[in-house]
């Protein structure tokens, strides 16, 4: 899925991200409940905000198995577009486009009654932010994005007028 082991990494922490921030919503109390301050929580305004220790050691992740590329031998190919982040972690993205329009019909010709479409997907990374106050500190910020992933061969929309 994606090109680099370094976009893999990064996925896999931003996997297992989701997975604490699914654990930790189920354990959010429900309105009207008190809330107990543990060291790492703090109150701002109306809500509890914890901290969590968080490993972004790359070498302590176990490496992928790797995948046959699919993006050159789909009836749908794609490329990867890799963008680069600073602020961001994982620091590289890598997005899908759709190569063509239509998609490959089994001569390896492109078929115009069918539509190459994007296979969206919403992923969490963090974003580093640095406090207006605070010196050399800062502090990450999970953000969600949505990213194409691959693309598919569909049906197009045919809309009659009545």
């Amino acid at each position: 899925m994606f090109p680099s082991s370094c976009s893999v990494t990064g996925f896999c922490v931003v996997a297992m991200m989701m997975v604490m921030m699914m654990a930790e919503g189920a354990a959010m109390p429900k309105e009207g409940a008190h809330l107990r301050h543990s060291p790492n929580t703090h109150k701002t305004s109306d809500r509890a905000i914890k901290t969590v220790p968080l490993e972004l050691d790359a070498s302590s992740m176990v490496p992928a198995k790797p995948m046959r590329p699919l993006e050159n031998s789909s009836i749908s190919p794609w490329t990867y577009n890799v963008s680069y982040d600073e602020s961001l972690y994982p620091h590289l993205l890598s997005e899908a486009r759709c190569l063509l329009k239509g998609c490959l019909n089994s001569e390896g010709q492109e078929d115009q009654n069918l539509e190459s479409r994007p296979i969206m997907r919403q992923t969490l990374v963090l974003r580093r932010v640095r406090p207006q106050e605070a010196g050399q500190s800062y502090h990450y910020k999970l953000e969600y994005r949505i990213i194409a992933v691959g693309c598919t061969c569909v049906r197009p929309i045919i809309q009659y007028d009545e």
